[in-house]
């Protein structure tokens, strides 16, 4: 991708697992204040949807969308690609144990 760049704007290159494991990089121009939830939402439709079946809260309250940045757990919704690296890899992760009530409640109650 040859994005025009911007002063305080980088690209930022996303690898993902596809439905056959194998890592695909999707690249993007990173926008001020972008969580990493925007940057997946913004890649969406080149995403398998078990990866983005999960993102309810939006807000880091309900841990249904923990994922692994480098291996690391984190909350898309609460991490911020300025305080990532230029190239990350983000793959599903496993929600905490106890939250599994939570979670189905809050995805009845956002319709999902």
């Amino acid at each position: 991708m040859n994005a025009p760049t911007h002063a305080g704007l980088r690209v930022i290159t996303l690898t993902l697992p596809t439905l056959n494991g194998v890592g695909h990089a999707f690249e993007l121009l990173e926008t001020q204040d972008m969580s990493l939830l925007l940057a997946l939402k913004e890649i969406r439709g080149a995403l398998p949807a078990t990866l983005l079946d999960n993102f309810v809260c939006h807000a880091g309250a309900c841990n249904t969308c923990r994922i692994l940045i480098d291996g690391k757990p984190a909350l898309p919704c609460t991490t911020f690609t300025r305080d990532l690296a230029n190239q990350v890899r983000v793959e599903p992760g496993n929600h905490a144990q106890g939250w599994d009530g939570l979670r189905d409640d809050t995805r009845r109650m956002h319709g999902c």
